[in-house]
């Protein structure tokens, strides 16, 4: 009788022990922890997406930028010859600004382009510093030969700047992966009143040219 008597209370004892011991493991259901570590994992997933695809956002926006196609260098002046309204050769440089606007003529690229440009000389034994400003455009032939004018004011009257010769964009740009372009060849310029006293003259030389792209 006491062994039963012993029975009864362990059962009583256990049997709520276990049902609490049981009904812990429903509350901490694996399938559930696995089910919310996936949706974390897949918030996470989501949100490196959203930032790779940030990025990819801002390099087309560089890329874009980098495309513009235009382009300013500055050519500085090494005189050679002048007409006899200067003492001596002027001395200086122009700033040329190239637009990516322009058109195929066969197999020359014409674009369309800005100079302004200023130079030191003498005329008539005084100081005489004449101003260049001009619109016009550039030949280029397989991005190595070029010809580029610029129809304006040269001095004191209506003139042109002249400059062709070779330009280095294949080795620069190309070869060495530089944003920069290098133009050598002769310039010129011819005005038809280049003191303001009527006198048509003129001057030449070496040019060499450095274009930055943006």
């Amino acid at each position: 009788m006491k062994n039963k008597n012993y029975i009864t209370k362990y059962l009583i004892i256990i049997l709520p022990l276990l049902f609490i011991n049981l009904n812990a493991q429903d509350q901490a259901d694996p399938v559930e922890e696995t089910t919310a570590t996936e949706e974390v994992e897949s918030i996470e997933a989501a949100a490196e997406e959203v930032e790779v695809a940030e990025e990819a956002d801002e390099v087309e926006e560089l890329v874009v930028k980098e495309e513009l196609g235009f382009s300013i260098g500055a050519a500085p002046s090494i005189g050679l010859v002048s007409g006899a309204t200067f003492t001596n050769v002027p001395v200086g440089a122009t700033l040329v600004i190239t637009t990516p606007y322009g058109f195929k003529l066969g197999p020359l690229d014409f674009t369309i382009s800005a100079a302004f440009g200023g130079y030191q000389g003498e005329h008539d034994g005084n100081a005489f510093n004449p101003t260049v400003m001009g619109v016009g455009g550039n030949l280029t032939l397989a991005s190595f030969v070029f010809a580029e004018g610029h129809a304006g004011i040269v001095g004191e009257g209506t003139g042109i700047r002249g400059f062709a010769g070779v330009s280095l964009e294949y080795l620069m740009k190309k070869g060495l992966g530089l944003p920069v372009n290098i133009l050598v060849g002769g310039e010129g310029f011819i005005s038809t009143d280049m003191a303001g006293v009527g006198n048509s003259s003129g001057w030449g030389g070496l040019g060499v040219r450095l274009d930055y792209d943006f």
